[in-house]
């Protein structure tokens, strides 16, 4: 059994797309600027928008799949997280599947094909957030060093676009997550699903 697993998401909006070419997160500027592939931090990404039930329902896969691994390597600790969602005013989570540009031996990574909905390789990759596509992303166990956790990372596999949105002011970002987190957590008993589920 392998430490990744493929997961399709379908029809869902995407979000702050950085797929037209490499960026790496300035922890000065709070941006992700352009870079080239070898630098350190390099990394295309995408997010994907879902509804609560549907991100419960991912919540849940990662969860098994990395208690799957575990069963194989009783050195990891538990699960905690997958690393990079957030939770969003409108009930809505956010995930991100990111893949580096190069690989941990140092050497260049796999680009990330970006196609339409007839499985053509997309001319335009400059679409921005609020675009309606899917994501193809492997889900790997992984150790957050600076939180301490343990969880799943998105490893981002290939990017669908369906319908495509050009243009806006380009100013947004990701926000860091643990902000983001803090700022839209809802209170409400009702909207607990499962104490092992954050949102």
């Amino acid at each position: 059994m392998s430490d990744f697993k493929t997961r399709f998401v379908l029809n869902c909006e995407l979000e702050f797309p950085r797929v037209n070419q490499y960026y790496w997160f300035n922890s000065a500027t709070r941006k992700s600027e352009p870079c080239d592939k070898t630098r350190p931090g390099a990394e295309k990404s995408v997010g994907f928008r879902l509804p609560k039930e549907d991100a419960v329902e991912l919540w849940n896969e990662a969860k098994a799949h990395f208690n799957d691994v575990k069963a194989r390597k009783p050195d990891m600790g538990e699960f905690k997280t997958i690393h990079s969602y957030r939770e969003n005013e409108d009930g809505t989570i956010s995930f991100r599947a990111k893949r580096k540009g190069m690989t941990a031996r140092g050497t260049p990574g796999a680009d990330v094909p970006v196609v339409d909905g007839n499985n053509k390789l997309l001319d335009d990759l400059g679409f921005w957030g609020g675009s309606i596509g899917g994501v193809k992303f492997s889900m790997l166990p992984t150790y957050n060093q600076s939180k301490g956790e343990w969880g799943i990372t998105f490893m981002l596999d290939k990017v669908q676009v369906v319908k495509p949105v050009y243009g806006g002011d380009g100013g947004d970002d990701f926000p860091t997550y643990s902000e983001a987190k803090g700022a839209v957590r809802s209170t409400d008993p009702s909207d607990v699903y499962d104490d092992a589920i954050p949102f």
